[in-house]
């Protein structure tokens, strides 16, 4: 991974937060979506990955509970995946809400249960990821969403 820095999302990254999400189409198919995650982008506490000046990546969480948060929209430019940037925006996040006292961090996706069919790079490999990261599999939210079927997945965090 060359040079990339984490730090807290601001007002000024909703934009290139945006810009992102059009640069991963498949993942971001839907147009409610879109607007939730521009407007998660805006209120949401988050994290940004920078490289070379540019927003490359990002995410948005929330607290749940006094023990948990949850990761609510997370995107790495198309053409900047699979180097490392989405590990480092989770393991930072960790380590913050660590810090902080939480002891798991969530995240929702679409269950491997799911009937759809995925292309090569869908929502098999955003699994594979998390999985990567330290998350596993917790359980179907079945009726979560209008369309897919929600898996909740869940990472435990270091005292």
């Amino acid at each position: 991974m060359t040079d990339v820095s984490i730090r807290a999302l601001g007002p000024e990254d909703a934009n290139a937060c945006e810009w992102i999400v059009g640069s991963l189409p498949y993942h971001f198919a839907q147009e409610q979506g879109r607007r939730d995650c521009a407007a998660a982008v805006r209120r949401e506490s988050g994290l940004v990955a920078v490289q070379d000046d540019e927003v490359v990546g990002f995410l948005t969480y929330v607290h749940r509970f006094d023990e948990a948060a949850e990761i609510t929209w997370m995107a790495v430019r198309a053409d900047r995946r699979r180097r490392g940037i989405g590990h480092a925006l989770i393991d930072r996040l960790s380590e913050r809400l660590a810090e902080e006292g939480r002891r798991v961090l969530l995240v929702l996706t679409v269950s491997p249960s799911d009937p759809g069919a995925e292309p090569e790079d869908g929502y098999q490999s955003t699994r594979a990821f998390y999985r990567s990261t330290g998350f596993v599999l917790g359980r179907d939210l079945r009726g979560e969403w209008d369309t897919d079927t929600a898996v909740l997945m869940v990472r435990p965090l270091a005292p």
